[in-house]
């Protein structure tokens, strides 16, 4: 191996003596360009290939938890990086599955909360006021894993208050909740799923009512009722609430209608609803005089005779008469309609000039009417019941958008561009590129291979043609003859070759013969 070595250094020196001053610059040039991207490749590579190569383990733990989970991968000799200042725990994806093992079997993370798992070790030494706080505290970690299957929901804490039991009912206090939620970045919790976790909590927790609740995110907002315990400002929240969704339904409806007509962000509409929460019921009783039915008669019949006026017949009857009566009990229902307000604002139209600028044009009286039509029919309008309408034909000011969309486009242009410049010049430098090793393997092969240079007799003049003297013009023809008589009378010149072997004096003799027969 060290002879290889040797020869091709060799190799190399004498490549190197033939190269010119030009080559030798070029070549080492190149050939430090070469060494200083593998370095800086190496570099690269190394900076960012391991980080390739690891996987998330954990994510968003609190500093503690996330401690003690590199303390344990450290004991294993597991190899592992921080990121988000801590709080993500990045191992090899070749061992993550097994380092998650490792840690359930310490029972980490513990962020998730411990559940009903802490009672399966047996502790008899364990009293009644150690189980009754590991019963809480287990039904804290269910709630909160529970919790944390809703959708956006990152981490939750649970907090249980639940009163000691007393024989005396006057003092027995109710249990309390508190739940502090923290969403997933850009995502906040809908009335729907407030009102879901509510419930949920109040019942798993024997005695506890939806109003004992209290549900907080990590900001330290209120999102559950914040006035329970007060009946008058529940019932006013919860109409407030009812008279926002149902003015949000009426403007839905609207403006799709709208945006169908007249295409997007050409009308806006505003509605406001004024409901009737008040509850009313009524008792009705009515008589009508135009109605009789009989409801009893009595009638008594009385004869007297041999009296001394004489006979006589009397008849008496009572006839009791009911009036027809109608008894009536009505229960107003509770969010009725009493008025609407609409307003809507709809755009004109828009024609690009010969000057490349928009000119607007307003809408006929006709389009307006038929567009009021549309949302009196959208919105239910009743004129009988009092709404209001008003419909108004509006420039709507469209510089701020006008000048985002162009900056946008502009934008675009200007990446699409440099996108361009930028395959350009690496098409230009790779091609440049190309045509220098090119040249260099062109400088090196003539180096290799160096041209043989035309010999040249320096100082004679051009060659004259020399005659041929006539003695050696004729021993060459005999030698020509010889030779073709040696291919075509083989026979003949063996014979006169045995004959000069064996007599010298007679191959003169036979030689001339020979000659005649060749003539």
């Amino acid at each position: 191996m060290s002879e290889f070595f040797k020869q091709l250094i060799a190799q190399l020196s004498a490549i190197r003596q033939k190269l010119s001053l030009q080559q030798k610059v070029v070549t080492s040039a190149l050939l430090g360009f070469t060494v200083l991207g593998l370095i800086g490749l190496m570099v690269w590579a190394r900076g960012t290939a391991p980080m390739t190569g690891y996987k998330t383990l954990y994510s968003d733990l609190p500093i503690e938890e996330a401690s003690t989970i590199t303390g344990k991968l450290t004991e294993s000799k597991m190899k592992y990086k921080l990121t988000n200042e801590g709080k993500t725990i990045l191992v090899e994806g070749k061992v993550i599955y097994e380092a998650r093992m490792l840690l359930a079997r310490d029972g980490l993370p513990k962020s998730h909360g411990i559940g009903y798992e802490l009672f399966d070790k047996t502790n008899l030494a364990m009293t009644d006021f150690v189980q009754k706080i590991n019963a809480r505290r287990a039904l804290e970690g269910e709630l909160q894993r529970t919790i944390e299957g809703v959708e956006d929901v990152k981490a939750v804490r649970v907090h249980l208050a639940i009163p000691q039991p007393t024989i005396f009912l006057e003092q027995q206090e109710q249990p309390k909740a508190s739940v502090m939620v923290r969403m997933a970045p850009g995502a906040e919790l809908s009335e729907d799923q407030v009102r879901g976790i509510t419930h949920l909590v109040s019942s798993s927790v024997e005695g506890l009512k939806a109003d004992n609740i209290s549900i907080v995110d990590f900001g330290g907002k209120l999102l559950s009722a914040p006035y329970a315990g007060d009946e008058t400002a529940m019932a006013s929240s919860r109409n407030l609430e009812l008279q926002h969704k149902v003015e949000k339904y009426l403007e839905k409806n609207s403006e799709n209608m709208l945006v169908t007509v007249l295409g997007p962000n050409k009308a806006k509409i505003k509605v406001s609803v004024d409901l009737d929460f008040d509850q009313v019921e009524k008792t009705l009783e009515q008589y009508n005089p135009e109605s009789r039915v009989i409801r009893s008669e009595e009638r008594n019949d009385e004869n007297v005779k041999n009296a001394p006026t004489g006979d006589a017949q009397k008849e008496r009857s009572l006839t009791n008469y009911e009036i027809d009566k109608t008894l009536q009990r009505v229960v107003a229902e509770v969010g009725n309609v009493k008025r609407l307000t609409i307003a809507v604002a709809v755009d004109g139209r828009y024609a690009v000039g010969s000057d490349k600028k928009d000119t607007y044009t307003p809408r006929t009286p006709q389009e307006l009417q038929q567009l009021e039509e549309i949302v009196k029919n959208a919105v239910g309008y009743d004129l009988a019941r009092g709404d209001q309408i008003t419909l108004s034909n509006i420039q709507f000011d469209n510089d701020y958008l006008r000048r985002q969309q162009r900056d946008m486009a502009d934008a675009e242009w200007k990446e699409m561009v440099l996108t361009i410049i930028k395959y350009v010049a690496a098409f230009l430098l790779g091609l440049a590129f190309i045509f220098l090793l090119r040249s260099i393997a062109r400088s090196v092969a003539e180096a290799m291979n160096p041209p043989v240079p035309k010999l040249e007799i320096l100082g004679m003049p051009e060659p004259v043609p020399v005659e041929v003297p006539e003695e050696m013009r004729k021993s060459s023809e005999l030698l020509d003859r010889v030779e073709m008589l040696t291919r075509e009378q083989p026979v003949n010149i063996a014979a006169i070759i045995r004959q000069w072997l064996h007599d010298p004096g007679a191959a003169a003799a036979a030689a001339a013969p020979a000659k005649k027969g060749g003539k």
